[in-house]
């Protein structure tokens, strides 16, 4: 994905107090965007692409190379938000929490990677805790930087969209998040999440396996389910003309309709950043 940097012409450095900033950081890049909170608006999205990243170090010096650079990065905010973007998270119904367990419950699951923090955040419409692995050294230069800013997986904006989403439907359908290497998948219906997981994957034919699998296990016709799809990644169009085949219904993610976009967004795929606008929600 090239750079991308979308400004409305409201956008005042010196109402940042009133903007809350949405940050989203993985190997493929960094990318955040501006809320107006008084008017409930977003104003602005950046997006710097990475480099190969093999190294939680590489990481570190590429995020902290483009804060240190970016002119709007070094403005005071009302709030600040920053999801992780990686494959590895476990949901933990609240009933059952345990803030001082939080790393048993994640290697439950995954193991934990060196020089890792294990951090969680509340998923209000799923009663549920999602604990994440997050890389120490990010956490440290992020908290420095934003103190009070407030840590999230990506998986957390996608879940809570859907859940909400689901409100309004009477039959279960399908949420999908393509990444680099891996996708999420996720089953709701009515405020109820009946399904979530990640898959990695190599090529476009294992996406439509898993879909397909999921699909089934859930006894959901590839024909006749709705399928909202996101990807951030550089070849989705082929990668959607791929899955297209399999899928009758697919429909593309979009970001929740709480806010409203500037009309530089009008020609823009927001679906692409879908996660990354709905983070608000997770406030």
């Amino acid at each position: 994905m090239n750079e991308i940097n979308l400004i409305d012409e409201t956008f005042d450095k010196n109402q940042a107090h009133n903007y809350h900033l949405s940050i989203q950081t993985s190997n493929n890049g960094l990318s955040f965007c501006l809320l107006d909170t008084i008017s409930k608006k977003y104003i602005a999205l950046r997006h710097y692409p990475f480099k190969a990243i093999n190294s939680n170090q590489q990481l570190l010096n590429n995020v902290s190379e483009r804060i240190k650079s970016d002119d709007i990065l070094k403005l005071k905010f009302k709030s600040v938000s920053h999801m992780f973007v990686d494959n590895k998270n476990t949901l933990v119904p609240i009933s059952s929490f345990d803030e001082n367990k939080e790393s048993e419950y994640f290697k439950f699951n995954h193991p934990l990677e060196p020089n890792s923090l294990v951090l969680s955040n509340s998923l209000i419409h799923l009663e549920a805790n999602n604990v994440f692995n997050y890389p120490e050294s990010l956490y440290s230069m992020l908290k420095e930087v934003f103190p009070a800013i407030k840590f999230s997986h990506h998986s957390s904006a996608f879940i809570e969209n859907l859940i909400i989403d689901s409100a309004k439907w009477t039959q279960s359908k399908c949420y999908i998040t393509i990444n680099k290497t891996f996708l999420n998948i996720g089953i709701a219906c009515n405020k109820k999440l009946e399904f979530y997981n990640t898959f990695n994957f190599k090529e476009n034919s294992d996406i439509v396996y898993y879909i397909l699998s999921v699909l089934d296990h859930f006894r959901l016709s590839p024909l006749l389910t709705e399928v909202f799809m996101s990807s951030s990644a550089e070849n989705h169009d082929e990668m959607f003309d791929f899955i297209n085949n399999y899928l009758n219904m697919i429909k593309f993610i979009r970001p929740t309709d709480k806010y409203t976009f500037s009309y530089i967004f009008d020609e823009f795929q927001l679906t692409r950043f879908s996660n990354l606008f709905n983070l608000a929600l997770c406030e």
